[in-house]
């Protein structure tokens, strides 16, 4: 027979709520999201052209939400027309959240050139909305170097280092992270620790040069720990050297997990620098060192057959129009 005190907690977990008594393990409740939504194959990038013509149909009831996590400044000068400013340092903070619309709603986040943004559209999806990513942020949208703020326009930071074919072998079962804020549920302890990354005002990314500076010194104390998300054929066909594979559907998984070396800086590499940063910043969250490479293995290297079947930037370049408070 089901005591009151049993139905309530039955009932509380059947609402997918769970009480700090019951929160012991904050990691294994958000990397469970995370790896529900890596499994499900959803896109979390949206495309220019795809943006431009929902904005622009005849039906004003599939306008998303368009979210810019750019500086305030850099918003002022140049966004995307009806958009919001949230700025990415600020956007767990509760007067931000309070400004997310209904999760019926889609919405669209964007920065400068597709690496700030991913994050919160990542993080977005495990509460429950349905987020993207512009793909290559305002760069990828305007030619105006005024929408660009403190960035710089690909293929400007474009390298071409050595990629290595042998594959990396993990033997090493690391300890998993501690999560422990102490709140009821998913979304306040993603807010939380969202909020936390935020604060300790870290880089989201490394470029190519950073990643290769601290490869290649007399220091190996420094070297990051590489995590290459690609498919494992695009692995195989090249990667950066002593990259560990670990696809991006299996990312969140417990094996996958006890391969990353909490403390040390993780570097994680996918085709284009689109969303590995999302995988870097969920990473974060869970309490690891983590940043994704700046552009990709496009950025890394000018071989294409190592970027999969993603497109190397400007091919995506448009034109469309911007707004501007002043």
């Amino acid at each position: 027979m089901r005591t009151p005190k049993l139905r309530a907690v039955l009932l509380t977990m059947a609402l997918g709520s769970v009480p700090p008594a019951f929160a012991a393990d904050e990691a294994t409740m958000i990397a469970d999201a995370a790896d529900r939504l890596a499994a499900s194959g959803k896109s979390l990038v949206i495309a220019n052209d795809k943006l431009h013509a929902l904005l622009n149909d005849a039906d004003p009831a599939n306008d998303p939400v368009l979210i810019s996590v750019c500086a305030p400044d850099d918003y002022a000068k140049a966004h995307l027309k009806g958009s919001i400013n949230i700025p990415r340092g600020a956007f767990w903070k509760p007067a931000s959240v309070a400004k997310l619309p209904a999760k019926d709603k889609l919405v669209v986040t964007y920065c400068y050139t597709g690496t700030g943004a991913i994050g919160p559209a990542v993080v977005l999806n495990l509460m429950g909305y349905n987020a993207m990513q512009l793909e290559w942020g305002t760069m990828g949208w305007s030619k105006s170097d005024a929408a660009l703020g403190p960035a710089t326009r690909f293929p400007e930071s474009q390298q071409d280092y050595p990629v290595d074919t042998v594959p990396t072998a993990t033997a090493v079962t690391y300890a998993r992270p501690l999560v422990a804020t102490g709140k009821a549920n998913l979304a306040e302890v993603l807010i939380a620790r969202g909020d936390a990354v935020e604060m300790a005002d870290r880089a989201v990314s490394m470029t190519a040069e950073q990643v290769q500076a601290a490869l290649t010194d007399s220091n190996p104390a420094n070297d990051p720990f590489i995590v290459d998300t690609r498919l494992p054929a695009d692995y195989a066909k090249g990667h950066i050297k002593g990259a560990v594979s670990i696809p991006a559907a299996t990312l969140y998984q417990a094996g996958s997990l006890a391969k990353l070396p909490l403390g040390r800086r993780i570097v994680t590499v996918d085709y284009n620098g689109q969303t590995a940063i999302g995988a870097s910043y969920l990473l974060s969250i869970l309490g690891y060192n983590a940043r994704g490479l700046q552009f990709g293995m496009m950025g890394w290297s000018k071989d294409d057959k190592l970027i999969g079947a993603a497109r190397r930037f400007p091919a995506d370049q448009r034109d469309y129009s911007i707004a501007a408070l002043r």
